[in-house]
């Protein structure tokens, strides 16, 4: 079962990636071309302290921003190299219309380019703990899919420590942020570090977008750890938007169960401040769910309280 699980991961969002593209027609570029990026974005690598690993950093502003002195809301995300196009031109649609605000969206990945290559690192920066059995059998299996191997497991802390003590105070001198208002996404193995990051968050977050999370790792250790917190803590203040498509479940079995008690757990133990929503959206997969997911989740945590 776990190999089952651990294939369908490294699957998400290889299937276009895998097909056989034509050649564009006429396509030359000139001096004066813009960049190929998001509209209002910049990019740029740094080195973590903490972890000794190189991240891509990507930083998309509002509209606004350049006409005045707004302050604006910070929504940090992980899996940049495949979501930072989809979260940020949503989140520009959904303030455009009134349905959140504007936000500045800092996308978070890897200097290594395509999805596909984001494989051997996610697994490490993204898991909470170590799980040598899940390491040694992706290590004996991702080169027979083409993939590169994982990097190891369980880097979830140095990660959390690299966004809350580099990142965050180096985005907070440069732009005009409201530090009292930062948000995460993440989906799938992004979705599990959420979950981590929302039980380790020392004021870090205010609003969560938990995408799909893998919570089938290591034996389901995020039901642990909840556990555990719950022993010495009452309150958990944040908002926190949970998701899943229903027919994951025939990608990787339990998931929708193991979402719907993770959120039934956290609801029951009646943390002060903590606010928590849920969807489940029929008919979609774990590919397919991704649009819908920011969609939803950005007008949940956005939502006026």
């Amino acid at each position: 079962m776990k190999r089952v699980l651990m294939v369908a991961v490294i699957s998400i969002f290889l299937s276009s990636g895998c097909r056989k593209e034509s050649a564009p027609v006429a396509a030359t570029t000139q001096p004066n071309d813009p960049a190929a990026f998001v509209a209002g974005a910049e990019s740029w690598t740094t080195t973590s302290a903490i972890t000794n690993r190189k991240y891509q950093v990507s930083i998309a502003l509002p509209p606004s921003y350049a006409i005045g002195d707004q302050v604006y809301p910070v929504l940090y995300a992980t899996d940049a190299n495949s979501q930072f196009g989809t979260l940020v031109e949503t989140a520009r649609l959904l303030s455009m219309a009134k349905e959140t605000p504007e936000i500045i969206v800092v996308g978070i990945g890897w200097p290594v380019g395509h999805f596909i290559n984001t494989i051997a690192p996610r697994a490490l920066d993204l898991t909470p703990t170590a799980d040598p059995s899940w390491v040694e059998t992706a290590t004996r299996d991702f080169p027979k899919n083409g993939f590169p191997p994982p990097e190891g497991s369980g880097g979830g802390a140095g990660f959390l420590r690299f966004i809350r003590e580099e990142l965050i105070p180096s985005v907070e001198r440069k732009y005009r942020t409201t530090p009292s208002d930062r948000a995460y996404y993440g989906f799938s193995f992004g979705g599990l570090f959420g979950a981590y990051a929302l039980l380790n968050n020392e004021g870090t977050f205010r609003r969560f977008v938990v995408g799909s999370p893998t919570l089938w790792w290591n034996n389901r250790v995020m039901f642990e750890q909840e556990k555990t917190y719950a022993e010495t803590h009452k309150s958990l203040p944040a908002r926190v938007f949970f998701s899943i498509g229903i027919d994951e479940d025939n990608e990787f079995p339990h998931s929708v169960s193991d979402l719907r008690e993770f959120a039934r757990v956290l609801t029951e133990r009646r943390y002060e401040g903590l606010t928590v929503g849920t969807h489940f959206f029929e008919g979609e997969r774990h590919n397919s769910v991704l649009g819908a997911t920011i969609s939803r989740g950005l007008r949940f945590i956005y939502a006026k309280e």
